[in-house]
């Protein structure tokens, strides 16, 4: 985990287009999704402009300590 000991409220789309390249064939690639994948890739496609969430977080109130369960 990226910051072990907090997690927080970070607001995302619930539907994404993403368009790319291919980096093989160079042809244009696009990616629709929704639900929880689409949460799931803007997560990871922040993690790639070397964001964390804390970056996104809607400020101190939206953090919360991690809950350890047993």
């Amino acid at each position: 985990m990226s910051v072990p000991d907090l997690t927080g409220d970070v607001k995302r789309a619930r539907r994404v287009v993403v368009r790319g390249r291919s980096p093989v064939s160079g042809d244009t690639v696009v990616l629709e999704t929704d639900a929880f994948e689409a949460v799931a890739l803007q997560h990871e496609l922040d993690h790639t402009d070397g964001l964390l969430f804390l970056d996104r977080v809607a400020g101190a109130h939206a953090l919360h300590a991690r809950q350890t369960y047993l």
